[in-house]
């Protein structure tokens, strides 16, 4: 079990419309993608091996030199001097013809103004084909490394866009699109009794990744926003897996698509991404093509849907099978070795906020008192992150049994939490409220596994805050219930004495 504490200072309670992010710096990558680079290795006939390491968290870089050791490992030094801390360790076994490396190393980061700055530690290995010359087949070489510390975890990589490491997805010569059954229908109107409106609709299929994108016309027409036929090319919306998937990374396919009623021509224009000849070399492809569809249409007359004895004309043309459509590359870029399925980084998630920035947001305070003065509390509470995504406040409610013991301390009774992503509440709290001084204290548990779902990490830590909006008190059926003035009033208060153990 591993087990970290840190302390912060509690200033009380503060409002704030939202918590500043810091830029994804090394603090940020060091808990993503805790990995080194290793490029330009070489293995002599002599038993020497040399490389360069690069720590993509920390752009931390060293020409390493190795030399034969027991058991067949080579310990590495820097520019042939050993180590003066154990703040990195590298070694190297050959064997035939591929090597072997493991890493560990300790760093810290500088980029948040955090109480405590706390160290890194990460390892991990990997290992290299070489050549007959004793050079690697291909460099760089990526070691994905696991955290020690602050926390044990192994981040998880993006799956990335859909297709990159199919098998052809870079051989951009032979890439085109199958579009299945385009569909277009126009119909007439005189804007009043009926509205004139056009529509199309395919399925476009990249052959080189395998990615399905659904192309409708949107609410407009021409320029995507008059309501009335346009005599240009409608401008399509396309959508495929990536508005569905949570995991895709920092990466994510584009397309844009238009038909133009009067020729039947459909354009595409396409980015996607491949890594699938070399994941240290992926690449970033943009193609299009542009061709008149066969489309066979037909006729017939339609009532109007406010006036039966107005009628409009109603075409539909349709293409039953299959219409393939030849990619024509426009750009191919290289990009950062193995960033397609580098995790985003975005805002602050749930593990590094509860580490440097820990805060419960407080709202819909409620004290309700019975004829026997018998008091019961009520609020909404959630984790202060910079990325919340859909989830919502869970409530809190006043266990009925006071804590033994205390009697002015009570068990939380958690609500629903809608299961709408990574809860960002507490699994179990307890709490006091002072009404005099209107003083809250919670005692509250929570975890965090954005980062790596099979190992959470388990945080626990005390909030005392005021309520300091007025409340305002009314009497139902004998119950006197008092709310926040302001019923959408919310206060953020900070979490002091965290700790964290897995």
């Amino acid at each position: 079990m591993h087990s970290y504490a840190v302390f912060l200072a509690v200033a009380g309670s503060a409002v704030v419309s939202a918590q500043l992010q810091p830029a994804a710096g090394c603090t940020a990558k060091s808990f993503s993608i805790p990995s080194w680079l290793i490029e330009n290795f070489q293995y002599t006939t002599a038993g020497k091996t040399s490389f360069h390491i690069t720590n993509r968290a920390n752009n931390y870089t060293a020409d390493l030199t190795c030399s034969s050791g027991s058991g067949g490992w080579s310990t590495c030094a820097n520019q042939g001097k050993p180590w003066s801390n154990d703040t990195f360790q590298a070694s190297v076994q050959v064997s035939g013809t591929s090597a072997e490396i493991l890493v560990n190393q300790t760093w810290t980061c500088n980029d948040r103004n955090a109480t405590k700055v706390l160290p890194f530690t990460a390892y991990g290995n990997g290992s290299v084909v070489l050549n007959s010359d004793g050079h690697a087949t291909s460099s760089p070489l990526l070691i994905k490394g696991s955290l020690l510390s602050p926390v044990a975890i192994t981040p998880q990589y993006a799956a990335g866009p859909t297709g990159h490491n199919k098998p052809g997805c870079a051989a951009a010569s032979k890439a085109a699109w199958t579009l299945s059954a385009p569909f277009y229908t126009n119909q007439t109107g005189d804007g009043i009794t009926a509205i004139a409106s056009q529509d199309f609709n395919v399925l476009l299929t990249n052959t080189a990744t395998g990615y399905e994108s659904s192309c409708m016309s949107g609410a407009g027409f021409g320029d995507g926003l008059t309501p009335t036929p346009a005599t240009g090319p409608l401008n399509l919306v396309c959508a495929g897996a990536e508005f569905q998937a949570s995991n895709g990374g920092k990466y994510s396919i584009s397309t844009a698509a238009t038909f133009d009623p009067a020729t039947f021509r459909f354009t595409v224009n396409q980015t996607w991404y491949c890594d699938d000849v070399n994941a240290a070399s992926p690449l970033q492809i943009t193609a299009s093509a542009s061709e008149s569809l066969p489309l066979t249409c037909t006729s017939a007359t339609v009532k109007s849907d406010t006036n039966d004895t107005y009628t409009t004309t109603k075409t539909s043309c349709i293409n039953r099978g299959d219409v393939t459509l030849a990619a024509q590359q426009l750009s191919n870029t290289s990009l950062a070795p193995y960033s397609i399925v580098d995790p985003t980084l975005g805002p602050d998630g749930c593990t590094i906020s509860s580490i440097y920035r820990p805060a419960w947001r407080f709202s819909a305070f409620e004290i309700d008192s019975d004829q026997t003065n018998t008091s019961s509390l009520y609020f909404e509470i959630i984790l202060v992150t910079g990325s919340p995504g859909f989830q919502f406040p869970i409530s809190i409610t006043q266990d009925t049994t006071p804590l033994a013991g205390d009697p002015s301390w009570y068990s939380c009774v958690l609500g629903a939490s809608g299961d709408t992503g990574p809860p960002l509440f507490p699994t179990a709290c307890n709490f006091k409220f002072e009404a005099a001084t209107k003083k809250l204290t919670l005692k509250a548990d929570w975890s965090c596994a954005e980062l790596d779902a099979d190992h959470p990490i388990l945080f626990s830590g005390t909030t005392t805050t005021t309520v300091n909006q007025p409340l305002v008190c009314e009497t139902v059926n004998g119950v006197s219930q008092c709310v926040m003035e302001d019923g959408a009033y919310r206060w953020d208060a900070e979490i002091s004495n965290v700790t964290w153990h897995q």
